[in-house]
Parts: structure tokens; C-alpha cells; sequence
């Protein structure tokens, strides 16, 4: 028995500025091939360490689902005991071998990985699954003539068997790369690779998937493809309906329809099913973002970070949606944050300064921090002609309203001095009418009778 798992790629638009943008199709870059079934009557070393090593890896009662993450003592202690276990068995020393290999594959050990793949092959020269997993780690590494060869040569070993199902898809996305960066050439080249795998298993949700996805991408030039890409997606999920990928493809395609409420629902379909597919939780925060559901754009892109701390589409998002809430500290934290993972990113830069200008105190102070901002993200190598001209326009506005500032400052003095001066007259006229009121030896009213004499006497 040989254990493994999927391999996911995917192609990503990049994301800047205000609004994160929707993610491109998913293909399948690589699945680990399974060894055919062994005729034994009874449990070998092998297979006891494959159950054990299954038992580790079941989700935790209460936890969240998924696979259990095994430790790096885990990993080693497994692949040490498949290592054991394939020498304990006879013609079984290259399948020990492989799942050592696959073991520090999944936990992201590539160079050991590699080295006991090497060693299977040693073994067995004609272990198809070895040749298969290589090839995903050279493309991995994006050494796409060695992938290739890797793939071409399992599938030389046997054209109809299970690892040549996995080696033909494997083969297509690696030509439905090629064809991507190559413009439209080389479409075709990976659609036969995939078919051929179709026709060997009719039911490979992974060849359903990377067709779908190919048919999407060259919908951009042909609209008739866009059909393409929903009919295979149907007819994926008649297969299993439980496939995740293929109900992101879906929001994709419905998206590109205009559809967006049916691409959110398609989105969060994918979501539940595999809550691990970040693609589906980082659109549903685009989509909501656009939507102004601020509150579920910052769940999705929360979803992602947990996973990915360090993802920067996922941390500016945050910002995007923390801002839309007003919560300006935070949000300017979460921008600090995507700043620090990609100091020469000009969106963040325009991003903050939005922030300033728009959602702190209005002041002075943040209004000056937010031009300072602007004039940084014009200043950057990464902007483009739409929000260049919008920075201008809102650096204008803000010497604008600094003008305004200064106009009303002089207009205040102005009031002032003139309030100033017509108390100070006040005060001026007040003084006068009290020497004229009448005080101590003020001589009497002019034309007046004369005082009485003291004793009453005419």
C-alpha cells in the first residue's frame, strides 16, 4: 500500500490597492499516484505502519477539519518505520522507500523527500508513483523539463494504469502553464493530455478540474469556451458532488457571467466543502468587499490568515474591511502589517492613504500624513494611469482644503480685530458718557436757576 495526497496549485491575479481582485482558476499541478492493489491474504509490516500512519492523520473530535498536521518528530518517526517495514517485506523495498518519501513530502521536507524517491527508483527503476511525485516536486520548483520527463516517463511504464491518469494530468497542467505564459499557444497540447487521462478514468475529478480551468482561461479570447468550462464543471459534479475545486471554477465562470450573487454562493460552496481552499474564502472577501459586507469580507480573509499568516492579498484585504467598518487603528495595523511583508507595494501605500484622508479625525495633522502617502504611491514603481489620477485629484483636494483652512483662519483674525475694535470703541463711548453723567464737581445744568441759600433765605 502506498499513501499520499493531492497536490494544488493556483493561478492568482494579483491584488492591490483598495479592493483585492478575484483569483484566477485553480489547476491541479499535482496528485501522488497510488501503488496497484497488493494480493494479501493478510496484513504485512507495510501495511500495519499505513494504518498507523492513517490513525495519525484523522481529524481530532471537536477540532477543525481536515487532516491532523503531523510534527516534524512525527515525520520522521513514520518514514523510519516505513523504511523498517518495506525491508521486512520481499519486492516491497521500493514501496517502503516511496511512502518515507511522501511522508516528508506532506510535511513539506522536499530534499528528503526527493532523496527517498531516488532510492525507490534505485530499487525499482520502473516505480511509476516515484517518477510522478518527482516530477511535482521539479515543477514545484519550477524545473518544468525535468517535471515533464518525470511524468512522460511513468506514463511509459504502463499508458492505461492509475499513475498514467495522474502523469497525463500532471503533463497537462504543466502545458496549460506554459500555454498561459505563452499567450494562447499550447491549449490545445494540454486539453489532449488531459483527455487521454478521461480516457482512462472517466471519473478523475482532477482531469474535470484542469479542464475546466483551461476552458475558463481561454474564454478571455473565445466567450463560446465559457460554456465549455460550465458543462464540464456539470458534469464533474454528476461524478462527485462533493469535489471543492470544481465548484470554485464555478463561481469563476459565473462571475465572469456578471452572475455575482451565484459566484458568492459557488465561492462559499467550495468553502465548506474544503474549508482548506483559500482561493474560495479569499473571492468571498473580494465579492464582499465590493459588496460593502464588510463584517464577512474580514471573516474570509481571517479564514485565510489562519492558514496563511503571512499572506499579503489576505492581510491588505483585512485592512480594506476594517476600514469599511471605520475602525481606523485597526485598520492602519493590518496595513502596517501587508507594508512589512511587501515594503515596495504601492497599494498600501494609496491604501493608507485613503485611511488618513478619509476615515481618521479629519485633522490637519492626518490629512498632511495622508498627502504625504499619495505622494509616495506616485513616487512608486508599481502604480497604475487610474489611481495615479485619482491620488492627484485627492492631493489637490487636500491643498485645496488646506487653502480653505488658511482662507477661514484670515477671515477669524479679521473677525476677531474687527470685534476687538468695536469693543475698544464701546469701551471709549462708555467712558465718555460717565464724564458726562454728572460726577463730583461737575458745574451745573448751563441757563440753570441758582442754589438755594444754606439757611432756606430768598
Amino acid at each position: 500500500m502506498v499513501i499520499g495526497a493531492a497536490r494544488y496549485g493556483s493561478d492568482r491575479a494579483p491584488r492591490r490597492l483598495t479592493l483585492p481582485r478575484v483569483l484566477t482558476a485553480t489547476a491541479m499541478v499535482g496528485m501522488l499516484a497510488a501503488a496497484p492493489a497488493q494480493a494479501k491474504k493478510e496484513k504485512g509490516p507495510l501495511d500495519e505502519v499505513v494504518e498507523k500512519y492513517n490513525q495519525a492523520k484523522l481529524p481530532q473530535k471537536d477540532g477543525p477539519p481536515g487532516p491532523v498536521a503531523l510534527s516534524p518528530d512525527q515525520c520522521k518517526s513514520f518514514a523510519k518505520d516505513f523504511v523498517k517495514a518495506g525491508e521486512k517485506e520481499k519486492g516491497r523495498e521500493a514501496e517502503g522507500l516511496f511512502n518515507a518519501g511522501s511522508v516528508y513530502d506532506l510535511c513539506g521536507q522536499d530534499k528528503e523527500a526527493e532523496g527517498f524517491y531516488n532510492q525507490a527508483l534505485s530499487k525499482n527503476p520502473k516505480f511509476a508513483p516515484a517518477m510522478s511525485n518527482l516530477g511535482v516536486l521539479f515543477q514545484k520548483r519550477g524545473q518544468t523539463p525535468q517535471a515533464l520527463a518525470q511524468f512522460e516517463a511513468a506514463i511509459k511504464v504502463d499508458p492505461k494504469s492509475p499513475q498514467a491518469v495522474q502523469a497525463y494530468n500532471n503533463r497537462g497542467a504543466i502545458l496549460y502553464e506554459r500555454a498561459k505564459q505563452a499567450g494562447s499557444k499550447g491549449f490545445d497540447d494540454a486539453i489532449g493530455s488531459i483527455r487521454r487521462a478521461l480516457a482512462i478514468d472517466s471519473a478523475s475529478m482532477a482531469a474535470y478540474q484542469l479542464l475546466a480551468s483551461i476552458y475558463y482561461q481561454t474564454a478571455e479570447t473565445d466567450k463560446s469556451k465559457l460554456r465549455l468550462a460550465q458543462l464540464v464543471c456539470d458534469e464533474a459534479k454528476k461524478i462527485n458532488p462533493d469535489y471543492a475545486p470544481i465548484y470554485h471554477t464555478l463561481g469563476l465562470i459565473k462571475l465572469s457571467s456578471k452572475d455575482v450573487t451565484g459566484a458568492l454562493t459557488e465561492f462559499r460552496k467550495a468553502a465548506a466543502l474544503d474549508p482548506s481552499l483559500l482561493e474560495a474564502h479569499m473571492n468571498i472577501g473580494a465579492i464582499s468587499l465590493s459588496a460593502r459586507s464588510y463584517k464577512q469580507a474580514e471573516d474570509a480573509f481571517q479564514a485565510v490568515i489562519k492558514k496563511q499568516p503571512n499572506n499579503f492579498d489576505a492581510t491588505i484585504g483585512m485592512g480594506v474591511a476594517l476600514r469599511g467598518q471605520e475602525k481606523a487603528a485597526e485598520a492602519e495595523n493590518w496595513y502596517n502589517k501587508a507594508l512589512a511583508l511587501d515594503p515596495k507595494n504601492c497599494g498600501v501605500l494609496y491604501n493608507l492613504g485613503l485611511l488618513y484622508q478619509d476615515y481618521k479625525t479629519g485633522s490637519p495633522e492626518d490629512l498632511k500624513k495622508g498627502q504625504e502617502f499619495y505622494n509616495k504611491y506616485l513616487t512608486c514603481g508599481r502604480t497604475d494611469p487610474e489611481h495615479q489620477g485619482d491620488a492627484r485629484r485627492r492631493i489637490k483636494d487636500i491643498d485645496d482644503t488646506f487653502k480653505a483652512l488658511e482662507e477661514q483662519k484670515k477671515l477669524e483674525a479679521e473677525l476677531k480685530a474687527q470685534q476687538a475694535e468695536m469693543e475698544r470703541m464701546q469701551k471709549i463711548q462708555e467712558e465718555q458718557l460717565k464724564q458726562q453723567g454728572g460726577g463730583a464737581g461737575a458745574p451745573p445744568p448751563a441757563g440753570g436757576a441758582a442754589a438755594p441759600p444754606a439757611d432756606g433765605k430768598k
